[in-house]
């Protein structure tokens, strides 16, 4: 569903309908959201704690705290530009 652009929510209706379905869209627009923010430019960082994994990004106005799990945090990374702001290397994308 992320990979894909063109995906159709009409076309997958029952699948999306589902709880396990609305959950997925759920997560795969906040994943999006957190990659537009650390596409601008704003600092980030990523840090492991109780589990999960805290990403913060600072504006200018204020700072937006994410808790993703470590599924979900891998699925950030594997979009270059947010593995970019992170400054995620190899080993610790992994990890996560």
């Amino acid at each position: 569903m992320r990979e894909d652009r063109g995906f159709s929510r009409n076309r997958h209706f029952l699948a999306l309908s589902s709880p396990e379905g609305r959950r997925a869209v759920r997560i795969a627009r906040h994943l999006r959201s957190i990659e537009r923010d650390l596409e601008s430019g704003w600092p980030a960082r990523a840090e492991p704690r109780e589990g999960r994994v805290l990403v913060t990004v600072a504006y200018r106005s204020g700072t937006r705290a994410a808790w993703l799990t470590g599924a979900e945090y891998r699925m950030l990374l594997s979009n270059p530009a947010a593995r970019n702001a992170l400054e995620v290397n190899e080993e610790r994308a992994g990890s996560g």
